[in-house]
């Protein structure tokens, strides 16, 4: 099994060279400081790795994923791919640091991006429908026998579906009986390798499969949303500013509609409704800042019960920004680093905190999120190194 049960085996995961190492150097926002109790993000600013150039590209309202591989992404690097040799990856321990004057205190936030929507123009005070393409595909084989699926193709990385994913499937000749194209199916995980599916998410979670009756014919193809935290377990999001023009003079309710991780749709952004910033500049996670009605911490609250976001179905500014335009990010936190003294790094060894040694999926998309304790200058400084092990 993958992942590690003892630190014997986390000591011959190190003698075996399963490690990477990556230093890692951010600078906060180039256009604008910060105020007290304000979120960033860190994508746009400058260093290793360089600034990111695609949160203000693509449609408008559609869903686009981002992979550590994606050009022009400028997320932190990991060691690539582990999962096709059988390995588990983890963050092992980190560090952070800021010699900027009056940046501290303040918290760092480690994050996946999964994916985003891009948001422009952002006048209309609508509920603005969004476009959630199934794009990740794998093509696979069935067993009449087992009612096993196994995967013929990786190059969308199928290790990383997790049970009580939303998919379907589609074929150049005949889908395996009683399978059909264009019907939501749920994934039941068996291993990185195979899968069974379920006519619903009730029926995934219990383990209660489709009888597969027929193999099929031609080439059959699995298609989901998210490549990775795929049936949205742990998936939060935040809006932000995503260029360099800041956003208009207003100061709008914001709310999502989406599809919740048990998969139930019509979720929704409970009252009091966050309050985006006027004229918020680049990077600036909108509804952040002094406190008050409508100010939040930096991920978009949840609908009551609700553990996660599988898709956001709609995008509302209640007001109209008059300009500019926003990003919808759906993230995963994995870590968070309060800095308190300048120049003094802070350290955290996961092998031995609570949650332990999160997981670094293939394809990860890591990034810095910056929660200012006092006000933050344009392009201050951030440094560290993550460290990161396999097996």
């Amino acid at each position: 099994m993958a992942g590690f049960a003892s630190n014997d085996q986390i000591i011959a995961a190190m003698s075996a060279g399963q490690t990477w190492q990556q230093e890692w150097s951010k600078n906060f926002n180039p256009t604008a400081a910060a105020v007290a109790n304000e979120w960033h993000t860190l994508f746009r600013g400058a260093g290793n790795p360089g600034a990111d150039a695609i949160f203000n590209t693509g449609t408008s309202l559609l869903f686009q994923s981002v992979e550590d591989t994606t050009a022009s992404a400028g997320c932190i690097q990991h060691g690539g791919n582990v999962q096709a040799s059988g390995f588990q990856k983890h963050l092992l321990s980190a560090s952070a640091v800021s010699a900027a004057a009056t940046v501290v205190p303040g918290t760092l936030a480690l994050v996946d991006v999964v994916g985003f929507y891009r948001k422009t123009p952002i006048t209309s005070t609508a509920a603005d429908a969004t476009t959630n393409t199934l794009g990740r595909t794998a093509t696979f084989t069935a067993d009449t026998g087992t009612d096993i699926m196994t995967y013929t193709s990786t190059t969308s990385l199928p290790s990383n579906l997790l049970t009580g994913t939303r998919c379907r499937v589609s074929t150049t000749t005949t889908l395996p009986s009683p399978l059909v194209a264009a019907t939501d199916y749920y994934l039941i995980r068996v291993d990185d390798s195979t899968f069974k599916l379920a006519t619903s998410y009730a029926n995934a979670i219990a383990g209660t499969a489709i009888d597969i009756t027929t193999t099929g014919s031609g080439t059959q193809t699995l298609s989901w949303l998210l490549p990775r935290y795929t049936n949205g377990a742990g998936v939060q999001a935040i809006i932000f500013a995503n260029n360099a023009t800041p956003l208009g003079a207003a100061t709008p309710n914001l709310s999502l509609g989406y599809t919740n991780s048990a998969q139930a749709t019509g979720r929704a952004t409970p009252t009091v409704l966050p309050i985006g910033k006027t004229a918020a500049s680049n990077s600036h996670i909108i509804y952040t800042g002094a406190t008050g009605t409508g100010k939040y911490n930096f991920t978009m609250p949840l609908q009551a019960g609700d553990a996660g976001i599988a898709e956001i179905n709609t995008i509302q500014n209640a007001t109209s920004y008059v300009s500019g335009e926003y990003s919808v990010a759906m993230i995963k936190v994995l870590a968070k680093f309060p800095l308190s003294t300048l120049g003094l790094a802070a350290e955290r060894n996961f092998l031995f905190e609570m949650p332990s040694l999160p997981r670094i999926y293939d394809g990860a998309a890591l990034y810095w999120l910056w929660g200012s304790g006092v006000a933050t200058p344009a392009s201050s400084g951030f440094s560290g190194s993550l460290n990161f092990i396999w097996g």
